[in-house]
């Protein structure tokens, strides 16, 4: 494999309030996607909320730092996300494939449409209300905000040109 040039102005090191600040988006996405698909419950367990929780922990929270991250130029590092420090815990350098990875991260694409298709379902089911209505207004609103954070991100990566996930190409 040939090595590949970094981006000289890319930050070393991203700010922890950076960090700080887009993990709590995606954590606040998560959490209304959660309570948005809470009233599809079996036997009184919701069933659909904690099959979303689970899979974000198994693939965001797991495969796709075993992929992505433990190949990463921040591996060890704080990243926009942290997620280099994150990893580098529990997963040793090059752990993963990154060309795994790559198709793995269609999972960010498959996770909003989770708790939208779980409250179309609410809602069909006969649980319409208000309050499950603006909980996923305010879910799309905050996808699109992080849609637009990403490359903010991806913009002062020193992998920015040659990151195949790289949102400012």
């Amino acid at each position: 494999m040939t090595e590949q040039k970094l981006y000289e102005e890319g930050w070393e090191r991203f700010p922890w309030w950076w960090i700080l600040l887009e993990n709590l988006l995606y954590l606040v996405i998560w959490a209304i996607g959660f309570a948005v698909m809470w009233p599809l419950q079996v036997a009184g367990a919701p069933l659909a909320s904690l099959g979303y929780a689970l899979f974000i922990l198994i693939t965001v929270g797991w495969l796709l730092k075993v992929h992505n991250c433990s190949t990463c130029y921040y591996y060890g590092k704080w990243c926009h996300l942290g997620w280099g420090k994150y990893t580098a815990i529990f997963c040793r350098r090059d752990a993963g494939n990154p060309e795994t990875g790559m198709k793995l991260a269609v999972v960010y694409m498959i996770l909003p449409l989770i708790p939208i298709v779980g409250g179309i379902a609410v809602i069909l089911l006969g649980g319409f209300s208000w309050a499950l209505l603006s909980r996923m207004g305010v879910f799309v609103v905050l996808n699109g905000v992080q849609l637009a954070v990403r490359p903010k991100g991806c913009a002062h990566c020193k992998k920015r040109y040659i990151c195949p996930g790289s949102a400012a190409k």
